[in-house]
């Protein structure tokens, strides 16, 4: 059967024909893009003819780098990030650990220390109160620092003889006894054991999953830290035919995300962390913070190896620190092998000075930023000389730039994180780098084309073009026209994902 829809605003993102008013969809695929009386000139024995009442249509949105699984994971355990006190956190752990079954490790995701009296975090103290008969973790909003109960340290083999990992930190108290709050890399062996068995249900949770980024209008993308096991989980998924959207894997090792991949499953892209999330390696004036987790030498070499195995990687750098360590280990590699330019792309990148912008741009490598991060968080630099996700001040120099969301770290919906590039606000309505305010255009061209680009996938999607596959969405509203404060609440009506209608919305 071939698809015609007609009588629509149809926003390509492909600059020989930016604008048109229908398109035509047969096997999956985009038969032709143009004018309404064109496309009805298409008309088969078996046709279904739409008329989209002039409505939006747009392409699907690509994010290169969400967190499907650990996301779809995460509807098992209790949301902490409401809670206002270590009591509130007690209490839904201990709910949790009703509901959990036995052997498994209950877990709660989402607390936000500044939300608690004295912006101080739970202990393990506090976790053993709420659940003392099995290990229990308790992860930060920011996935990057977690607590863990006195029966989760001892069963990751954490004692106060434990050196910090490079990378990580073991909180301690006065007497050097772990107080069970873990940084960085020093959570890997506790987080890791603590889904293992949950792991086992993903394909439980998949397809409402996928089906909830359908009607964000998701079609497209990249889960950024994929083990071995949840390799295996994925496999299961699909050929369940659990995933209603397309999933690329970037994979990591065994032993956590944030560890070396030595063993991450064969093929896919692997992640590299050049340094920490919510500690990111930051350098201001001669004060140098946070987590490195390489030298630039040692990067360098790991994406060295990576290339030679035909492996493209994504590099996690977020601090400049982290950054200039980054663009130093490419510029390194790239002297060896000038092949893997096309191989390698930064992810974050949320501070940076003009000089290490013009270093990024020379390298012409992709960059992935999150625009949600700018209604969740605000935030402002630390120094005069540094900037804070500077989009538009990035795009002026050059640099080829993306958005994702990093969800569940950040808001998973792209119309959010487009409102948010363009409005620089925050949830509160504050202002959080006016002067970094993207046009509304670029800002969705890099939830879709551009997106798609960063993950190597612009000859089959991102634009609506004929022979790419048929992934775009009908809305309610165009996202051009209507007011920059209304861009988040344009709704998704209908979402097509390789030619077949999955969501349909009133």
């Amino acid at each position: 059967m071939i698809h015609l829809l007609v009588n629509a605003t149809v926003l390509t993102m492909d600059d020989s024909l930016p604008v048109a008013q229908a398109l035509a969809v047969k096997d999956g695929r985009i038969v032709e893009v143009g004018g309404t009386d064109e496309i009805l000139w298409l008309r088969e024995d078996d046709y279904e003819l739409i008329d989209l009442e002039g409505r939006t249509v747009v392409p699907g949105f690509v994010d290169p780098h969400n967190h499907f699984s650990i996301g779809a994971l995460e509807t098992f355990w209790p949301d902490c990030r409401a809670a206002d006190s270590v009591e509130d956190l007690q209490r839904l752990l201990a709910g949790a650990a009703a509901e959990t079954p036995a052997g498994e490790w209950v877990r709660g995701v989402g607390y936000d220390h500044a939300r608690l009296p004295g912006r101080r975090h739970p202990t393990r103290a506090d976790l053993d109160a709420a659940v003392p008969d099995r290990p229990a973790l308790l992860m930060h909003y920011s996935h990057h620092q977690a607590v863990a109960s006195s029966r989760a340290l001892a069963a990751a083999g954490i004692t106060r003889a434990t050196p910090d990992p490079a990378g990580g930190e073991i909180a301690r108290d006065t007497s050097g006894e772990p107080t069970g709050l873990l940084f960085e890399r020093a959570l890997s062996a506790v987080e890791v054991a603590s889904r293992e068995g949950w792991e086992a249900r993903f394909v439980e949770v998949a397809r409402a999953a996928t089906l909830r980024y359908a009607a964000l209008g998701i079609t497209t993308i990249q889960d950024a830290a994929v083990s071995p096991a949840m390799a295996r989980r994925y496999a299961e998924a699909r050929a369940a035919g659990a995933l209603a959207i397309d999933v690329g894997e970037i994979r990591v090792g065994s032993r956590g995300w944030f560890d070396p991949p030595d063993d991450a499953t064969p093929g896919a892209p692997v992640k590299l962390f050049a340094d920490g999330g919510y500690r990111c390696a930051m350098r201001v004036g001669d004060r140098v913070s946070g987590f490195l987790f390489y030298d630039r030498a040692a990067l360098a070499a790991r994406m060295l190896a990576a290339w030679r195995a035909e492996r493209n990687v994504v590099c996690h750098a977020l601090g400049n620190l982290g950054v200039e360590t980054a663009v130093g280990a490419i510029e390194d590699a790239l002297a060896a092998a000038p092949s893997g330019r096309g191989r390698v792309r930064i992810d974050h990148a949320m501070f940076l000075d003009r000089a290490l912008l013009a270093r990024l741009v020379d390298l012409g490598v992709w960059t992935v930023v999150q625009p949600s991060f700018i209604w969740d968080h605000g935030g402002r630099s630390p120094s005069p000389d540094l900037m804070l996700r500077p989009f538009a001040t990035a795009r002026e120099a050059g640099l080829r730039q993306a958005f994702s969301s990093d969800y569940p770290c950040g808001e998973n919906a792209p119309l959010l994180g487009i409102q948010a590039a363009v409005t620089r606000r925050t949830r509160q309505g504050e202002p959080a780098g006016l002067e970094e305010a993207l046009p509304a255009e670029v800002a969705l061209r890099a939830y879709t084309l551009d997106a798609a680009r960063a993950a190597g996938l612009e000859a089959d999607r991102g634009s609506l073009a004929p022979g790419k596959r048929a992934d775009f969405l009908v809305l309610s509203a165009d996202p051009l026209e209507c007011r920059a404060e209304g861009i988040k609440d344009v709704r998704v009506l209908q979402t097509w994902v390789g030619g077949v209608r999955i969501v349909v919305r009133p």
